[in-house]
């Protein structure tokens, strides 16, 4: 328990004060305190326990998640990305060639991150066709990628986000998403499974929070694979209403963690357990194919 409350001392420290700021990296964002979409959907999807692991032992970015920050970078920031990104050097690294031009790009920019060259391509790819469609540039041509800290009206949880992009003339919140089916159809369940409802209802309570007058929450939705087709959804007053539905006992929730120091797990009771409410169905119809 030491251990931990010097690790929550510590974020607490490099936390700021309710405010948006504008040009925090990620890396620094990532290290502040507080209740984050991405940390209130693990409770949902599981237990105040896990999301306190997670806190407590940050993973090391993973290939897909550097991709995402380049992505992000290329399209929001487009005169910064070639200066914190380069093409990596094709070709077998097992080669003398191949590992001397490689390390000779290291060292002309030692700062920079090497993308492989075919992830280097992507971000170009979905740069244009986010830049290509008509709509993104009301929707992106605002403040962009502002982190944010806000202490919820509600629970007094301090609350912390990354907008994508503050529209302020329209009223948008828009945030940037990388998927790998953005069509109308399938696009829909995503938001459920990864909560983008939830995020977007977060994102419009904590832009109130800090007097940012905005009623509407947009994704700019784009595929990872050509001809990475890009699709704008506005989600509609229902799913933000049902995404508050859920957000408001998670913050209650977190608030009480907080409170206590006790960030449980699943129940310590023996539960009783019955078959997903779809499955009696499947098993009747597997049952009158096979008769």
């Amino acid at each position: 328990m030491e251990a931990v409350a010097e690790l929550q001392e510590i974020a607490t420290m490099i936390t700021p004060q309710p405010g948006l700021f504008p040009g925090v990296d990620a890396l620094t964002y990532h290290r502040w305190a507080g209740a984050s979409q991405s940390r209130l959907k693990i409770m949902r999807d599981h237990t105040p326990a896990h999301v306190r692991w997670t806190m407590d032992h940050p993973d090391e970015p993973t290939d897909a998640m550097r991709l995402g920050a380049a992505v992000h970078t290329a399209v929001l920031e487009p005169d910064l990305f070639p200066v914190l990104y380069k093409r990596g050097i094709p070709g077998d690294g097992r080669t003398k060639a191949v590992q001397e031009a490689r390390n000779a790009l290291k060292a002309e920019f030692p700062g920079a991150t090497i993308l492989k060259p075919d992830d280097f391509a992507v971000c170009l790819a979905v740069r244009d066709a986010v830049a290509a469609h008509p709509h993104t540039k009301h929707l992106l041509e605002g403040e962009r990628e502002c982190s944010a800290v806000w202490r919820d009206e509600a629970t007094s949880v301090l609350c912390r986000g990354r907008f994508d992009d503050i529209a302020r003339g329209i009223g948008a919140i828009t945030d940037l998403k990388t998927t790998k089916d953005a069509s109308p159809f399938r696009f829909p369940a995503f938001i459920y499974q990864y909560g983008y409802h939830i995020q977007g209802a977060m994102y419009l309570r904590g832009a109130k929070a800090l007097g940012i007058d905005a009623d509407s929450f947009a994704i700019v939705a784009v595929e990872k694979e050509p001809p990475f087709a890009v699709a704008v959804y506005q989600l509609a007053g229902a799913a933000i209403y049902d995404g508050t539905r859920e957000l408001e006992p998670l913050l209650e929730r977190w608030a009480e963690c907080e409170a206590t120091g006790e960030w449980p797990g699943y129940p310590t009771d023996i539960v009783l357990l019955d078959l997903p409410t779809w499955a009696p169905k499947q098993i009747t119809d597997r049952i009158g194919e096979d008769a």
